[in-house]
């Protein structure tokens, strides 16, 4: 899909509304000079032979030219406003509909900080563009025409004086958004995504810094991300230095020129009057051209950051990460299969998993074990399609998951991670996520199962307390049960536990080793385990090491081998029976 490259293909059928505000802002940025021209008109009259007619007929059309000109502004705008929202709503909501269908791996590689800023700020950044920029751009371009044949209608000498601080402040303009600084506005925005990022970071790490004792010079990214925005923003100014002092000497030596030019004027006309009129004239109109050539010059800026905004929200929007799949619906049979699957993120050229050749049973429940950064959790991932496996194939039920409905995959395995988020909401709505429909008897009956009676007991209200409010907090233990019977509700074929006993005390250690084992009748269960302990009983153990499948087997045979597993074994076992 090509993208759009236009803010105005995402205002839909308001796109005339912007049109119909940049002809109103041109009209009424040309009946803007009305007034001074009038005012030139009454000095003349009253200098001439102070014709009061006259001088009134003038004034009563300054007056009313500026009423219409404040007036048709005041629609443009509004008009403008109008397409603006409309253009910032379609960009949040493709943003945030895209969004939905991205894999989980892709909100690992991006923060949230990030993506907030994505959104939300640039969307704010195209909205005022709109709104208000365009607008004027539009009404900055009429005004320099108006202007000109206005010059040569009244003195075509001053009117090519006036032309050479014209030039120059172009000329500058250029020097200060061309070039490579027209690049500059992108790498700005793109550090200040990157602070955003790392400020989000460093807030969550404030508990560690303070406890440690430390600063925010141990967040190295976030202080080297600073640094890096300090030296690019110097760097941009003080390639700015010099030509935006030569523009706002040219902008203001409009006078000079003009009085210069007077002078020599003056002394060798006939007509000295005429001469002194048109010097007010421009005069007069020298301060509006100041005014028009530093709104043309914020208007680019503004036109540069517009188009910067557009570019990064189509990025997610246009992101293939992952397409919406019209593909098959799921498998009857769950048996999953990897055949010579090798695997590396995003980003990174090594390799995280080597040619994986390995099948799950149906109704089976297999453990993976192995050091950290084994590829464990790779493994898993890969499974709900977290990340697009380009290397070999993942089956389930002989049928590849690149070929499965995104969401009917989503329906049919359930994911236990090691920390579990609820909401904000009642503990009957938290369980609701993994059944929407599901009645009160319904949930109380996963709950009893995820052996988390003993937990709604002591809340105020029940399955109805709202957690994360007055007080009704869980601990990460009590948070896990609270997920499995989220898992159990939702009743899916396949159930994944990602370490879910890895950060609880050994009361909820039991609880969850006995939930699990009530929710994984007849499912296929993976199980990522730490503790060794809980997985004694599974049906086939895969033990990792450096991305590869090293042993298979059930707990007895792999001890019996006495190789990796084993060892791992001894040392646990070590380490229960210590005592200081």
């Amino acid at each position: 899909m090509n993208r759009k490259n236009s803010l105005l293909n995402y205002a839909e059928g308001y796109k005339w509304l912007t049109i119909v505000s940049c002809v109103l802002s041109g009209i009424s940025s040309a009946l803007s000079i009305v007034p001074f021209v009038c005012i030139y008109n009454i000095i003349k009259y009253f200098i001439l032979n102070n014709q009061s007619d006259q001088i009134i007929r003038y004034g009563k059309i300054a007056v009313l030219t500026s009423i219409i000109s404040v007036t048709l502004y005041f629609i443009a705008l509004s008009l403008g406003h109008i397409a603006a929202f409309r253009v910032a709503k379609n960009l949040k909501m493709k943003a945030c509909n895209h969004i939905i269908d991205m894999p989980l791996g892709y909100f690992e590689m991006k923060s949230t900080g990030e993506l907030r800023k994505t959104i939300d700020e640039n969307t704010m950044l195209t909205e005022d563009f709109l709104a208000h920029k365009l607008p004027d751009f539009a009404a900055t371009l009429i005004m320099p025409i108006v202007i000109v044949i206005s010059f040569f209608f009244y003195d075509w000498r001053m009117g090519i004086v006036c032309f050479i601080p014209l030039l120059i402040t172009f000329f500058c303009i250029h020097k200060m958004m061309g070039g490579e600084n027209k690049f500059t506005m992108g790498k700005i925005m793109t550090l200040q995504e990157q602070m955003n990022k790392e400020a989000v970071e460093y807030v969550r790490g404030i508990p560690i810094i303070k406890v440690f004792q430390q600063t925010v010079f141990s967040f190295k990214k976030f202080h080297d991300t600073i640094l890096n925005y300090r030296d690019l923003v110097a760097e941009y100014a003080k390639n700015c230095r010099l030509p935006k002092t030569v523009f706002t000497i040219a902008l203001n030596s409009f006078f000079i020129f003009l009085i210069v030019i007077g002078i020599i004027v003056f002394n060798f006309s006939s007509d000295k009057v005429g001469v002194f009129l048109n010097l007010i004239f421009f005069i007069l109109i020298a301060p509006l051209i100041s005014t028009i050539m530093m709104r043309l010059m914020m208007t680019g800026e503004n036109l540069i950051q517009a188009k910067e905004a557009l570019i990064r929200i189509e990025s997610i929007i246009y992101n293939n990460t992952k397409n919406k799949v019209e593909g098959v619906s799921f498998p009857e049979k769950h048996d999953i299969k990897f055949k010579n699957v090798s695997f590396s993120y995003p980003g990174h050229e090594r390799k995280v998993l080597y040619n994986i050749d390995l099948k799950i049973k149906e109704k089976s429940k297999v453990a993976f074990v192995g050091l950290s950064g084994s590829g464990k959790s790779t493994i898993i991932s890969l499974i709900g399609k977290f990340f697009e496996v380009k290397d070999g194939e993942i089956t389930i039920g002989d049928i590849d998951i690149k070929n499965i409905r995104n969401e009917e995959l989503m329906k049919n395995v359930s994911f236990v991670f090691q920390d579990s988020k609820l909401f904000e909401m009642s503990i009957l709505d938290n369980i609701r996520i993994g059944k929407k429909d599901a009645s009160e008897m319904e949930v109380k009956k996963a709950l009893k199962i995820a052996q988390c009676e003993s937990i709604i007991e002591k809340l105020p209200f029940g399955i109805k307390s709202v957690y994360g409010t007055k007080g009704v907090y869980l601990s990460g233990g009590e948070r896990q049960r609270i997920a499995l019977a989220r898992a159990f509700i939702k009743d899916s074929p396949i159930i994944i536990f990602d370490e879910a006993t890895s950060a609880t005390d050994a009361e909820n250690e039991y609880y969850i080793t006995k939930a699990i084992e009530d929710i994984s009748k007849n499912k296929t269960v993976i199980l990522v385990a730490h503790r060794l302990s809980t997985i004694q009983d599974v049906d086939e153990i895969i033990v990792m090491d450096k991305g590869k499948i090293v042993e298979k087997g059930n707990h007895n045979t792999l001890i019996k081998d006495g190789n990796q597993y084993a060892k791992m074994w001894n040392q646990y076992v070590g380490s229960t029976d210590w005592r200081l």
